[in-house]
Order: C-alpha cells, then structure tokens, then sequence
C-alpha cells in the first residue's frame, strides 16, 4: 500500500482534546481544500476499513472524489480531524441533504480503532450539527460494519436493510454521557471563521 508522508503545516491551529482509552486525541475543523491529512487517513485504512467508508473495496480515490472530500465550507459540508501524537488517525464529516437533515459519515485509521476514536469523532460532528440546526441524520454502511451500527444506535439512528446495504434516516439525539468538551467544540466551529478559508495549493 503506498502511503502518504504527512507534514503538518498547522502546528498552531487551534485544536480540542479528546480523552482515548490510551492516550488522548486533538480534534479540530477541516479546512477548505486541506488535502494532506486525509490522504493520511486514507493511507491509515486496510481494505475492509476502505470498504466500510465508501461503501466498496477502493484502491484509490478519483480527484473528483479528493475534491468533494475536500470542499468543506463549516455550515452545509462540515468535517473534523482528529490527530494522535501528531498524526491524523480519523475524520468525521456530515453533509446538509436538506434545511434540518444531514449525511454523517466518519472513518479511523485501523491503527487507532478500538480506542473510542470514533465515539469522541461523532460526538464531536452531531455537536456541531446541532448546534446548526440539523435535526435528522442519514446515514448508509454495510451490513458487516458493527462499529458504525453500534455508534449510531447510540445516537438514536437504527439502519435498515435497504437495496444491499444498510440505512438509516431518523431525528438523533446528543450521546450520554458527552465524550468531548462541547461548549469547546462549539468555541471552534462557530468562532472561528478564517478556519475553512482556501489552503493555497502546490503548484
């Protein structure tokens, strides 16, 4: 598997802390078209894990796909890193698909699940969500991906066979108990604008 080297270039970027069952992971909003850190995400996955994100096993993703992954905006594309000892190990994004309903999607490097990662990632997106007025949240994952099963029905979002896969589309409600510092998360996404300006790109 090829993998990408991964610098960060934000160092100082403001960042919230997430306790893991070892250790501990910083979170913080995407920028607009930041590239790097999700192809190390990417990198990060086994062919199972690349499968559960996108549905069907992939190699590579197009650019066309890069380019959607990263065209986040902080209000109707909204996506949150999360790094482990400097490195990016996960990302939780949702999608607005409508005035209150929105697509939730998140991913962990295989070296970091199991760790409550994805827990501290959806907490951390929904809060968000809310906070933006989102009411419903649709998601779709394969019938062989428990985790995704298990964190959503946490949330109050249960999947239903439909057409091969698994889907669900429900009004959800905050975890309990809160795995991240909420008001914080909100500090982040909501005061802090320049955070999804452009990143300039390489020529």
């Amino acid at each position: 598997m090829t993998t990408f080297a991964f610098t960060s270039p934000l160092d100082t970027t403001p960042y919230i802390t997430a306790p893991l069952r070892d250790g501990e992971a910083r979170l913080r909003p995407l920028l607009a078209g930041e590239l790097a850190p999700q192809r190390a995400v990417f990198d990060g996955l086994s062919s199972a894990s690349r499968a559960d994100r996108y549905l069907t096993g992939v190699d590579a993703l197009t650019a066309a796909m890069w380019r959607a992954l990263t065209d986040v905006d902080g209000h109707h594309h909204v996506a949150w890193l999360a790094t482990v000892d400097g490195r990016p190990a996960g990302i939780g994004r949702f999608v607005r698909v409508g005035p209150c309903t929105a697509d939730i999607a998140f991913e962990v490097a295989d070296e970091y699940q199991g760790r409550g990662l994805g827990t501290a990632l959806l907490d951390t997106v929904i809060t968000v969500a809310a906070a933006k007025r989102i009411r419903r949240l649709q998601a779709t994952a394969l019938g062989t991906n428990r985790r995704s099963q298990r964190l959503l029905s946490r949330i109050g979002v249960t999947l239903r066979p439909s057409g091969g896969m698994l889907e669900g589309d429900s009004l959800f409600h905050l975890l309990d108990p809160a795995r991240v510092d909420r008001p914080a998360v909100l500090r982040l996404a909501l005061a802090a604008p320049d955070s999804h300006r452009p990143m300039p790109r390489s020529a």
